[in-house]
């Protein structure tokens, strides 16, 4: 069983989207993952 996490008043809020995968409430952008295919050179 995973160990249980500490209780906490923060949270956070992800909006997930097309052209950002994801946007954290806090203004962080993550990129959305590029297929493998794209990355290897040939």
């Amino acid at each position: 069983m995973p160990e249980a996490l500490p209780q906490t008043d923060n949270s956070v809020g992800i909006d997930l989207g097309i052209k950002t995968f994801a946007t954290l409430s806090n203004g962080e952008k993550i990129d959305a993952p590029k297929p493998l295919k794209k990355r290897i050179n040939k």
